[in-house]
């Protein structure tokens, strides 16, 4: 009888310390930060926002100096994109961050979450068809695969 017994720590209450949210800042994403912000109150934790910019080549010979250009001003206007929105979410939860990187998404995701320990990371689903998910693969299932830490994907109720 005593094998089937639960261990005392298995019905420990979760900590939530640190939570990560990803962003590529587009309108369907936004469902991730309610459920965030909510469970960051919930549990007084840190959140971190993390939007990801994916840079097509590196090179400017590969793509032109107008399109280097492009490439520049896009990158700026995410990064005050996610500014602005670390604002508004810092207003109703003063442990708020953001931090921006260049790379692969799922890969940065991961390191970042890494990184700052997270306990948690909360994204949001996007509705992708299922010829986009064989060609673009899923930066969540890439994550879900890799997360050092439980994985929260967050879909907007119909």
């Amino acid at each position: 009888m005593e094998e089937n017994k639960p261990a005392n720590n298995q019905w420990r209450p979760v900590q939530i310390q640190t939570i990560l949210v990803p962003t590529d800042l587009r309108l369907e994403s936004m469902v991730a930060f309610r459920y965030a912000l909510t469970l960051a109150k919930l549990f007084d934790a840190n959140l971190t926002l993390l939007h990801v910019f994916e840079e097509s080549y590196s090179y400017e010979k590969e793509i032109g100096l107008g399109a280097v250009e492009l490439l520049g001003v896009k990158k700026s206007n995410a990064e005050r994109e996610l500014a602005i929105v670390e604002e508004h979410l810092r207003a109703q939860h003063p442990k708020c961050r953001s931090c921006f990187r260049v790379g692969t998404p799922f890969e940065q995701i991961v390191r970042e979450a890494e990184d700052i320990g997270a306990n948690l990371i909360v994204m949001s689903c996007h509705s992708y068809s299922w010829l986009d998910r064989i060609l673009h693969s899923s930066d969540a299932e890439g994550v879900l695969r890799r997360a050092p830490c439980p994985v929260l994907i967050a879909k907007e109720p119909k």
